[in-house]
């Protein structure tokens, strides 16, 4: 009696497990499997071409027919949300960017976020749940959710629901038989025939540097096969609605009372300080004009950043009535918006200064781009106080979208390079950077060809020294085995080039070089010197 007293309370005591919950397989159509292969090319495709072939002009052809592939694959009967077609016609723009700069930092943030609008734009062609800041956001957690479905959708390529094999899997099981005799009859007919041998060896040249990017987009599409077959068919992670009725507002009046105070003190005690900028001239004391200016950036990033972290944290966590926060938190967020704006217009002055004063460099154009971002980002969160309708989650999306788009197609390396150079030609700086020039890469190359013409010796000599750089170092692979480069020799090197690695930029450089070759032949034996 006393053992099954004490097998009862231990059964008792120990916890009911959870039963193991099975993922049904998907039920695939011809459909879906003509995806999935489509899928796995187009993602091989872009690894070879598109990541690893300098994200030029590969990358715009890959991302294009990758989104191409996902709306066809997605289409369905009905409207489609007017914020889906915007972000697709953005993805497709920005495609643009990665032919028109070399710029490694803008083409960063178009992979990321054309990427970003790529998965706003699918989900959109699924079903409009992106109404609300929140839905957006869930667009993403949604997509990172499918990875779990890896398994699942892999298996389901190869068997049915009945664990009956498909047809592609056996294809693949007869194709892996293949592999072995292949690899002792390929040997046999190249030793046999001098042409195979050549075609062989043609096609598999770097072969293990092709292989790895290959398998590298294998492993792509399986993440993108699982994205396409959970979206589509619905199967995402459910997401669990938390009951949350917020903070009382008491506490957050509070403390954005203390914060905003705190802030009006501070533009009365800085109000010489930031608005001198509007003036054009640096306020007293020993500080130059790159202080002014970085001082004055740093500040506005700081606060822009704290700040858009206390608004929306206050507009979120607000108790709120019949979905309404109340006036005073209103009043408060809509003060520490306006004081951000100024903060960043003050700072866009400082750097029109500092540009004007020390010339264009890519940072100071990006940095002022991020101090635009923020201000349009800004202007939304106060406009959200008052207008519920106002999406920020969206607005940051398409302006970063609009952001990436204009400094890509307009190049922001050849602006900095032709106002660099302008400034010189027109005395307007007395001095140029031609090492600077040089850093811009391909979009540099036609101005420090010119300028390897220029009256001034010292400038003419430099010009020279970093052109013969550039012929060494980025545009021969092994100048050592050249006895010249001529304009055949470099033209032959341009044609020799992937396609993929084609850009606008680097094109350009070529036609200056070519121009430079024919008008100063002996160059080549000098620069060998």
């Amino acid at each position: 009696m006393n053992m099954e007293n004490n097998r009862q309370n231990q059964s008792q005591q120990i916890p009911c497990q959870q039963p193991y919950e099975h993922k049904p397989l998907f039920a695939l159509v011809k459909r879906d499997i003509v995806f999935s292969i489509c899928a796995v090319v187009a993602c091989v495709l872009t690894a070879i071409y598109g990541i690893f072939g300098g994200f030029a002009l590969g990358y715009t052809v890959t991302s294009v027919g990758m989104l191409c592939l996902f709306t066809v694959y997605f289409a369905k009967r009905g409207k489609v949300s007017a914020f889906s077609v915007i972000c697709g016609v953005l993805v497709l723009a920005n495609a643009a960017v990665f032919v028109c700069t070399t710029n490694g930092s803008v083409r960063f943030f178009g992979v990321l976020v054309g990427f970003c609008l790529s998965l706003a734009c699918l989900d959109g062609l699924v079903a409009d749940r992106t109404r609300g800041n929140r839905e957006t956001i869930r667009l993403f957690y949604r997509a990172a959710a499918t990875v779990e479905h890896i398994d699942i959708a892999v298996k389901s390529l190869f068997s049915d629901r009945s664990g009956n094999k498909k047809t592609i899997g056996k294809v693949l099981v007869g194709l892996l038989c293949a592999v072995p005799v292949l690899i002792v009859v390929i040997p046999l007919l190249r030793a046999s025939d001098d042409a195979f041998r050549g075609m062989m060896d043609h096609m598999f040249e770097n072969t293990g540097k092709t292989a790895f990017k290959a398998v590298f987009g294998v492993g792509m599409s399986v993440f993108a096969v699982s994205y396409g077959f959970s979206l589509k068919t619905g199967r995402t992670v459910r997401e669990k609605e938390h009951k949350f009725a917020g903070i009382e507002n008491v506490y957050i009046v509070s403390f954005l009372s203390a914060i905003s105070l705190c802030y009006l003190f501070y533009l009365f005690s800085q109000l010489a300080y930031f608005f001198s900028a509007f003036k054009g001239f640096l306020p007293d004391g020993e500080i130059t004009y790159a202080q002014y200016a970085r001082k004055g950036f740093f500040e506005m990033c700081v606060i822009a950043v704290i700040n858009f972290v206390l608004v929306s944290a206050a507009m979120l966590l607000a108790k709120k009535q019949e979905g309404k926060v109340c006036l005073p938190i209103k009043l408060l967020a809509t003060f520490v918006g306006v004081f951000t704006l100024v903060i960043i217009s003050t700072a866009i002055s400082k750097m029109v200064l500092y540009i004007n004063e020390y010339g264009m460099t890519v940072r100071r154009v990006t940095t002022s781009a991020f101090m635009v971002f923020l201000a349009v980002m800004f202007i939304s969160v106060i406009l959200r106080v008052y207008i519920r309708e106002i999406n920020i989650v969206k607005t940051a999306l398409l302006t970063a979208g609009c952001v990436v788009l204009l400094l890509g197609t307009v190049n922001v390396n050849r602006v900095c390079a032709k106002y660099n150079y302008e400034s010189y030609i027109t005395g307007r700086h007395q001095t140029v950077d031609v090492e600077s020039l040089y850093n811009l890469g391909d979009e540099g190359i036609p101005y420090i060809v010119k300028l390897a013409n220029d009256k001034n010796a010292s400038v003419k000599e430099m010009a020279k020294q970093y052109l013969a750089e550039a012929y060494c170092y980025d545009y021969f692979d092994d100048v050592e085995a050249l006895k010249s480069f001529t304009v055949a020799d470099l033209q032959k090197r341009e044609a020799d080039s992937e396609f993929s690695q084609f850009s606008l930029p680097r094109s350009a450089a070529y036609d200056s070089l070519y121009i430079y070759l024919e008008e100063h032949p002996q160059f080549s034996t000098q620069c060998r010197k």
